[in-house]
């Protein structure tokens, strides 16, 4: 007898809970403990399943994993089977001699993510970073360094230029080698001057923003170079704009017996032009020499005969600044003129002072003893740092001062550059008045 099958009944659907968006709910963030517990995990025997022997001297215990997770070439060896120290439990790792006294700090930062970067350690950090594609630690050992180029001694600076070199780091050497040119007549007084490399010094000699004392100055340096560096008179003299010296510069028979054979040669046929540019018009010097090249340009000079400095107390409250020079360039004689316009109204307010209420500064030409349709003026402002007790140039810009007008030049210094150079509530600032020839 067949049993007749129940009919199933239908089941009604229920609707789906929706979430009571009022229910209390709470995030439990122990990242912190977790991170300490982490860290508990450096050097450590616990759970440790490889050690790191760096140039058979440095023996720290490590964790693949964690190894694995921090840097990309820790990856590609254990996940690697071509790799053979994928397999082995000591790992050799040959590093270069300056590195291998900071491998256990940059191995820490694996379990920590933290790590102290300094002038010290700062390349042989952004080696190791860079070698085991830390990517983190090295664009912090960048950002670092870029920030602090101006920061150390012309010693830093020139250390600094020399590994960034090596290292490819074009953004550094850059840095580096404009603070180096803004410093020449420091460089040229440091102890690191006589060993510099003829190529370093050849690039660094046709920069335009070279700033030294004088043209004869920088000469007086360049000899003292080349009597260590004997057989490079030619390709380094070529660089010496004779013509941008003065007449009683060359005139001392005394100093003229003072120089090598090679150099008293080439020292001897350029003052005669030196003698010619400050007795002709520059149309006659232009029939026969071409007066746009560098022999005949103003480098950044800061002796008196091409402008003047000025130490400015309580810079951004300044109510009245007036600053006159005169320049010299071969026959061209040029008097300018720095003046503000207003007075700061914060000071007035007993507040600190913003870039937007101080004085607005201007400067015009107010003579000029040769025609305006063959030279053109530009003004150059050099702002200093103290760094060490001593005063360093840090940045520089330039403003056209076309013949006759009043330019505006702002304030002058903006609120980073106030930030960076003002020392004991101080601005040290140079002013040069720069003539550029035009094509006749």
């Amino acid at each position: 007898m067949k049993k007749h099958r129940k009919a199933v009944e239908p089941v009604e659907e229920r609707p789906e809970l929706e979430m009571d968006t009022k229910m209390p709910s709470e995030t439990l963030d122990n990242h912190q403990e977790i991170m300490e517990e982490l860290c508990q995990l450096f050097n450590s025997e616990d759970f440790c399943d490889v050690q790191l022997v760096i140039n058979e001297k440095v023996f720290l215990k490590a964790h693949r994993v964690i190894l694995a997770i921090g840097s990309d070439f820790f990856r590609n060896m254990f996940s690697n089977d071509s790799w053979q120290e994928s397999k082995q439990n000591v790992i050799q790792l040959k590093e270069q001699d300056n590195c291998v006294d900071y491998f256990q700090d940059f191995l820490r930062y694996f379990y920590t993510g933290c790590i102290t970067v300094n002038a010290e350690n700062l390349f042989p950090i952004y080696m190791l970073s860079d070698k085991y594609g830390v990517l983190a630690v090295k664009q912090g050992c960048e950002k670092f360094a870029l920030k602090n180029v101006t920061n150390g001694p012309i010693s830093q600076a020139i250390a600094w230029c020399q590994q960034a070199a090596y290292m490819n780091f074009k953004e550094l050497e850059e840095a580096c080698n404009k603070f180096i040119a803004l410093n020449m007549m420091a460089v040229a007084k440091s102890p690191e001057w006589l060993s510099l490399e003829p190529e370093y010094l050849d690039s660094l000699l046709s920069r335009p923003d070279l700033v030294v004392e004088s043209e004869f100055e920088l000469f007086r340096a360049v000899k003292r170079w080349l009597s260590q560096n004997k057989g490079h008179a030619d390709e380094i003299l070529k660089h010496v704009r004779f013509p941008l010296m003065a007449p009683e510069d060359v005139y001392d028979p005394g100093f003229l017996d003072t120089l090598p054979e090679k150099v008293k040669e080439t020292f001897s046929s350029q003052s005669v032009l030196v003698y010619q540019v400050n007795s002709l018009p520059i149309e006659t010097i232009s029939l026969f020499h071409d007066v746009l090249s560098p022999p005949f340009s103003m480098r950044l000079y800061t002796s008196p005969n091409f402008g003047c400095s000025r130490k400015m107390n309580n810079f951004s409250c300044s109510s009245s600044v007036s600053i006159e020079f005169s320049t010299r360039l071969f026959q061209l004689r040029t008097s300018w003129s720095i003046t503000t316009q207003g007075s700061c109204q914060d000071r007035y307010r007993g507040n600190p002072c913003t870039s937007s209420a101080c004085p607005s500064w201007t400067c015009r030409v107010k003579e000029c003893n040769l025609s305006g349709e063959n030279h053109d003026h530009k003004l150059c402002l050099l702002l200093y740092k103290n760094i060490d007790e001593k005063w360093l140039v840090c940045h520089y810009k330039t403003y056209d001062i076309p013949h006759g007008q009043d330019v505006g030049l702002g304030n002058l210094v903006s609120k980073s550059e106030r930030e960076q150079c003002m020392y004991k509530n101080t601005i040290f600032a140079h002013f040069i008045g720069k003539t550029l020839w035009k094509r006749p």
